[in-house]
This record gives structure tokens, sequence and C-alpha cells, in this order.
């Protein structure tokens, strides 16, 4: 009698193992992470699960409604949205008085206000970041403020958008202070930001490596005088007078001694966040990052009201972030300490490492 008891008990023992993956494998499943709703993405694709205890796999198929598979991906993103604001209200607590400035001070002094754009249509705000997805996000500015006729973005010359006037900006002298402050209370307002060390990689290639036309212009600008005064053992007259040639340590002790003088002498391309955007005075209702810049585009297109066609242009892989390592390391240790300080605030506000401190 006790041997057949006990024998049940292990056929019920061996069982378990089965009846779970049998339940696991009945059960309607909803997906938690899927794409954007579009309409290229009405359905989630099955993907493969296994079950550990019994070493099957299986595959996951949702049969969620449509809207509640939707419902699901904007409370999710809404949730991260969430922790970004609540990482950057934290940080802002820390950062030195003097290095931000008061609504009043934004208000009265438009030229901080740059790069802030203004689309009426959709009462939205972006503050825009050279380096991280500006040209098409301009584009798209213009089309949702209906300053072109076009309805796709890549369908604009890449110059276009950053000629002066073609896009409304908060500096403007025209805007009354009692609407601008009307405007960055109301408005919903966006960023998008990217680890600040690959930001800066891409605008010194971009900007002081490249042979384009642009780049022949900042080296003339910049490139001429930082190696005049940065490269050692090398006369004056022996620099080269298109700027080329300039090395990564170089451009980083300018930046390191000019950002010591004056952060307002920075260029767009390589100043800090901090002083581009304002983000810890203006309260900033959607943050983006270069590392999800497809669903936060769509995120952010959406919570405007944005028409249901339009969307952010297919992403073009990027390289550089698998370059920042071997610029980072013709650094000494004291000149990279000094870049990070430099750049601090931005590191902490959005919640990125710094490498090797």
């Amino acid at each position: 009698m006790g041997r057949e008891v006990s024998g049940r008990l292990v056929v019920v023992v061996l069982g378990l193992p089965a009846l779970f993956c049998y339940l696991l494998l009945g059960t309607t499943t909803t997906l938690h992470h899927h794409p954007p709703p579009t309409e290229q993405s009405s359905h989630s694709p099955p993907t493969v699960g296994s079950c550990p205890t019994c070493g099957l796999n299986f595959i996951v198929v949702s049969d969620a409604p449509e809207g509640d598979l939707d419902d699901l991906w904007w409370a999710d993103w809404d949730e991260v949205q969430r922790s970004r604001r609540a990482a950057l209200y934290f940080e802002c607590h820390h950062v030195r008085k003097t290095r931000l400035k008061s609504l009043s001070k934004l208000v009265n002094a438009r030229r901080y206000l740059y790069n802030l754009l203004v689309d009426d249509r959709h009462k939205a705000i972006y503050c825009y970041v050279p380096k991280v997805a500006c040209t098409n996000w301009k584009r798209l500015m213009m089309i949702l403020s209906g300053r072109t006729n076009e309805t796709n973005p890549l369908n604009i010359s890449s110059h276009i958008p950053h000629e002066e006037g073609v896009l409304t900006r908060l500096s403007g002298t025209r805007i009354k202070s009692s609407v601008l402050r009307y405007k960055l209370r109301m408005y919903t307002k966006f960023l998008i930001v990217r680890h600040p060390l690959e930001r800066l990689v891409s605008a010194y290639r971009n900007k002081l490596v490249k042979n384009s036309t642009s780049a022949a212009d900042f080296k003339r600008r910049y490139g001429v005088s930082i190696m005049k005064k940065y490269r050692k053992g090398v006369s004056a007259q022996n620099i080269s007078k298109s700027g080329h040639g300039i090395t990564f340590p170089e451009f980083v002790n300018y930046l390191v001694e000019t950002g010591q003088d004056s952060l307002q002498s920075l260029n767009e391309h390589w100043a800090p966040y901090v002083d581009l955007c304002h983000p810890c005075t203006i309260k900033y209702n959607i943050i983006g990052k270069y590392e999800t810049l497809d669903e936060d585009s769509e995120y952010i297109l959406r919570k405007i009201g944005a028409p249901h066609d339009l969307h952010f242009p297919p992403l073009v892989a990027s390289r550089t972030a698998s370059l920042v390592a071997d610029h980072m390391a013709s650094l000494t240790q004291e000149l990279s300490q000094k870049l990070y300080n430099l750049y601090k605030f931005d590191f902490k506000l959005f919640e990125y490492d710094y490498p090797n401190l």
C-alpha cells in the first residue's frame, strides 16, 4: 500500500512541469512591448518563449484587441517619460544656482531661448540640440507648423530647416512677454538628448574632420586658432590656414578652457544641454533620447496631435558610438576629468555614465 502511494506521488511530482507547460501554452498572453501604434503595425508578431521547467519552446501569440495593445504601448511609454522626468527633476536640485537661469531672465533675455522652436498649430515647443537628429526634427516642425507644403520630411533639402527665419524661435522679439510665459507654461515641450560624449565626438568629426563645405567653414573659424594655441612644438606660421588636422585632445583643451571662461561662448554644436535648453527652468513634458529615437519620436508626434501619416524618417545607423572609446583614449586622465566637469550636469540630468570615473 505504501509503495502504491509513493508511486502515485512520484507520478504527480513528475507531471507538474508538464501541467505547468500545458497551462502556459493554453493561456492567451498579451505582449508587454510592441511597435508604436502606426498603420503598418496594427498587430504584434508572435514571439518564441520557453519553459525552463520542462525544457520546451512555445510560441506566444496575443489575441488582444488592437486598441488594448495600443493602450499598453502608450502606458509603457508614459511610464518611461515619468521616470526620465523624475530623474531630471531630482538632479536639478543639485545643479549650482549660478549655472541656472530663472524664467524671468529667459523671458527678458530672449537670446537664451534661441534653440527653442515653436509650433502654434499643435501647441508644441521643441528645443533642438545639434548632432541629435535635429535636421529631421526641424523638417517635421516645418510640416507641423505649415512652413512647407511637403508631407514627406525627406523631400525637404537638409540645409533648408537650418536657415534663419524658416522656423519660429521663442527668442523672437515680437512675442509679448505674457504670451511667451503662457506658451512656456501651457504648450507641450520636448527635447531629445544623446550620450554627451557620443554627441561631442560626432560634432568633432562632422565639423572639424570631414571634408565638406560646412566643415571647411568650422575649420577656418575654430581649427586654425585652436591649433595655434594648443599644438606644442609647432610655430604659428606652420599651422595650416585651412584649419585641417586638429586633433581631438586639442579640441577638448579648447572646450575646457573656453567653457571655464564663459559657457555662452561655446558654439551650439558642443554647448551643454543645460545651457541650450534650460531643463531645470523649463518643465519639459517629454524627454526623448537618441537611443530610443524611433519610439520617442512616434510618442511625441502622437501626443501633440500630428497627422496620423506623419512619422519620423527611418533612422540611419550611426557608428559614432563605436568611436568614442578610441577618442577618449587619446586624452590624459587630467584632461578627461576636466571634460567631465564641463558636461557633468548633462550626464547627471539625463542619466548617462562617464567612462573611467
